[in-house]
């Protein structure tokens, strides 16, 4: 039997259809990224410049590879990565999709920069070996950054924040403070959109232990923060750190302050993108009777870049604040001052 095919029914070399340049680009594009990322992941210790830059060496092996539009391509990589690559790791709970998103407004820049750079290394790359040696390079440097970086990345040494808010309440120094540590303060209350995606909103202070070295329980929409005093000044200030939390995040949400341990294969850090250093409340008599309550809270920042996630980590928390001290107030004035008073006594 005759098995070859008839001339006819042959497929010749010439009539076979060869990938696009654009086609091989984001796949190389997504191949690097997911490299970038598990050794991200398995090398560093927080989430630091080495992380978040991974996707400008993606999109530079795109623009290397990819002869025609490099931008839209890098584009299209990262949208892909994002559907494909870390919906497997949101499917995993290794990451949240709020996380994601909050991270995506960075992400596609520096990609779409990493496009540009890698379309002007194309033209001095001549011949498909030295491009594919560019490509292995830009991947190795990434990856040996972020080796690097984990080994001398000391959490320690992450920049500090600090939010300051203030506001006026028509009581006395002792009413408030009273309000704020001898029963449940609850501050139920709308708060804006973009803090209610995810983000831990404050729900009761309880100080257990009215003292120095007391005991203090946070309740928030996405868990517990438990901490102990740390300043107590009855009429004066009150401070307090926080020591650790139980969170009862939403699986897909994870959104830090943390998650809790029974999601995912690898239980995380509530540190993961900040840590709260202390937490004051200062209470100053005012000429009217009433109270200037001011509020600061000190944090440390594990997220780079400082330009993005420092302003946004700062925007976000200075407007909680001050929301905070809002419902603070409606709470304080909205309670009878007998029931003040009795609390106070």
């Amino acid at each position: 039997m005759d098995l070859t095919p008839e001339e006819k029914t042959r497929l010749h070399a010439e009539n076979i259809a060869a990938p696009s340049s654009t086609a091989i680009a984001i796949a190389a594009g997504l191949v690097a990224a997911i490299l970038c990322y598990c050794s991200g992941a398995a090398l560093t210790t927080s989430y630091g410049p080495a992380m978040f830059c991974s996707p400008f060496f993606m999109g530079a092996i795109v623009g290397l590879f990819a002869y025609r539009r490099p931008v839209r391509g890098a584009i299209v990589t990262t949208l892909v990565v994002l559907l494909i690559a870390l919906s497997i790791a949101i499917l995993s709970l290794r990451e949240g999709v709020v996380c994601c998103l909050m991270a995506l407004p960075f992400v596609l820049p520096v990609s779409i920069v990493g496009a540009l750079c890698g379309a002007v290394l194309r033209r001095y790359a001549r011949g498909r070996r030295a491009r594919r040696l560019l490509g292995l390079t830009l991947v190795l440097a990434c990856v040996s950054w972020q080796a690097i970086e984990g080994a001398l990345d000391d959490p320690a040494r992450h920049p500090l924040h600090t939010a300051r808010s203030a506001i006026a309440i028509a009581a006395p120094p002792e009413r408030v403070f009273a309000a704020l540590t001898s029963r449940e303060l609850e501050v139920h209350g709308h708060w804006p959109w973009f803090l209610r995606i995810g983000l831990p909103m404050p729900i009761r202070l309880v100080v257990e232990a009215p003292s120095q070295g007391g005991r203090v329980t946070g309740f928030f929409s996405t868990g517990v923060a438990h901490g102990h005093v740390t300043e107590w000044a009855p009429g004066r200030a009150l401070a307090y750190s926080i020591d650790r939390y139980d969170v009862t995040d939403l699986p897909f949400h994870i959104t830090r302050l943390g998650r809790a341990p029974t999601y995912g294969f690898r239980a995380e850090r509530v540190a993961d993108w900040l840590e709260i250093e202390n937490t004051r409340w200062q209470l100053a008599p005012r000429s009217d009777g009433g109270t200037d309550l001011r509020r600061e809270i000190v944090w440390r920042r594990h997220l780079a870049p400082a330009f993005y996630f420092g302003w946004l980590q700062q925007t976000i928390i200075q407007r909680g604040q001050d929301r905070l001290l809002a419902l603070v107030r409606e709470q304080v004035t909205r309670t009878p001052a007998a029931t003040d008073l009795v609390a106070a006594q």
